[in-house]
């Protein structure tokens, strides 16, 4: 009887922390909840090498299950969106979602298209 109560109190807490983590939201950093252009210009000049740790300081919405998928809020109402399969390598997709939804590829080019929308 008594195991049965701790196998059950378990099973809740598993749950409880799956559930947290799943919906984990990292708010360190930038106090007005989105990357700025002018950053992201910055961030865009290092698309080809950029890092998971290349944005830790910001706030983002991780949307992934399986994959790492964060969102993270821009200037302007747009997303950078970064993906892959591990914090430990590179990830795999950069891009950027414009207020209409459209995905641009993360590049100095493509952010002339966010300015013009400022």
């Amino acid at each position: 009887m008594r195991l049965a109560k701790y196998l059950k109190l378990s099973i809740i807490v598993l749950f409880v922390l799956m559930i947290g983590s799943a919906c984990q939201n990292n708010q360190e950093g930038v106090p007005d909840g989105y990357i700025s252009l002018d950053e992201l210009t910055d961030l865009s000049e290092k698309s080809n090498t950029l890092d998971w740790s290349n944005l830790n300081k910001y706030s983002f919405e991780d949307t992934g299950s399986g994959l790492y998928i964060r969102n993270y809020p821009l200037e302007g109402g747009h997303q950078l969106v970064l993906t892959g399969r591990s914090l430990e390598s590179p990830p795999e997709r950069v891009y950027v979602v414009n207020q209409s939804g459209k995905e641009l590829d993360f590049n100095p080019d493509n952010l002339s298209d966010l300015y013009e929308s400022k």
